[in-house]
């Protein structure tokens, strides 16, 4: 009998072994639509820190959930509705502050997506105007999705906006000139332009760019934490040893070489949306781009008249 206790004990050890140290599933975001690149660098940062853990825990499995959009993607992480689902987006109070979410407090983008260049009117484009500060393009109408942090972000600062809720119609309304500009980070505007190359005149600004604090991290439901605690341990690793920073280059470098930073005017405005965020990430983009990196600034910008949109 106590031969048969023991070697039960022992079979529930190693139960206990294979529990703890079975595949993780974690769920990410799929592309919208054919052609969408939008989530290629979150998800394979997801596989790179998950693959510098893998010897601490194990195995593990990506799962692409159905395609949504931001709204119901963001729905689907408060209700836990994936196993480990993570969301790669911008930092923002009412998030933050809800009990059934949690981030990671490190700036998966490195800080690139609050660098923004524009697609331009072409017919604005023609008619040779000169943006050399926040000033200069108050007359103007930017276009933004519905339900973005850049709308509040560019009317806290005076700028004009029209919220669309189609991401195709946003190109075909800049492009037709019903909107004058629509903003993008420089990570996105190579794909965006051979995504959308059957539109002709879709035309990129090369004057200007605007810049403002955007820290995207990873958020997770709370009831997510050993897959959050995962990733954060994977996500330092990465970082300390450079493999984060290759990856981020090997993504994005050939879109910030397309809209050519150097050169450009640095208009800075303020996110009121991190202001309560107690620590701003310090991991910053810029260091990796050498001679690439803009010189001709202009200081920080306080708010601007504001305008009632």
């Amino acid at each position: 009998m106590r031969e048969i206790i023991t070697l039960c004990f022992v079979l529930l050890l190693l139960l206990a072994a294979v529990a703890a140290r079975a595949e993780l599933v974690v769920s990410h975001r799929s592309p919208y639509a054919p052609g969408d690149t939008h989530h290629e660098y979150s998800t394979a940062l997801l596989r790179l820190a998950l693959e510098k853990t893998r010897a601490d825990f194990g195995d593990f499995r990506l799962n692409p959930m159905p395609p949504r959009n931001y709204a119901r993607a963001l729905k689907a992480l408060v209700d836990d509705t994936y196993p480990n689902l993570v969301i790669e987006t911008s930092y923002e109070q009412a998030l933050s502050s809800n009990a059934d979410l949690a981030f990671i407090n490190f700036p998966v983008d490195l800080g690139v997506l609050g660098y923004r260049v524009c697609f331009i009117s072409p017919k604005l484009k023609a008619s040779g105007i000169e943006i050399k500060s926040l000033k200069d393009l108050l007359p103007y109408t930017f276009a933004h999705g519905v339900g973005w942090a850049d709308t509040l972000i560019f009317r806290h600062n005076g700028l004009k906006v029209r919220e669309i809720d189609n991401y195709d119609g946003l190109f075909l309304m800049v492009m037709g000139g019903r909107v004058d500009f629509f903003c993008r980070g420089v990570n996105e505007v190579l794909g965006e332009a051979q995504q959308f190359s059957h539109l002709d005149n879709l035309t990129v600004d090369d004057q200007f760019m605007l810049v403002y604090p955007l820290p995207r991290f990873f958020y997770f439901n709370a009831k997510s934490k050993p897959a959050k605690e995962r990733i954060e341990i994977g996500l330092k690793r990465a970082y300390g040893d450079g493999s984060l920073q290759s990856l981020w280059k090997s993504h994005y470098q050939a879109s910030l070489d397309f809209v050519s930073l150097k050169g450009r005017t640095i208009i800075r405005i303020q996110n009121p949306l991190v202001k309560d965020l107690k620590e701003l990430p310090q991991t910053d983009f810029m260091g990796l781009l050498g001679d690439a990196t803009p010189r001709s600034q202009t200081k920080s910008s306080s708010k601007a008249k504001q305008g009632k949109n």
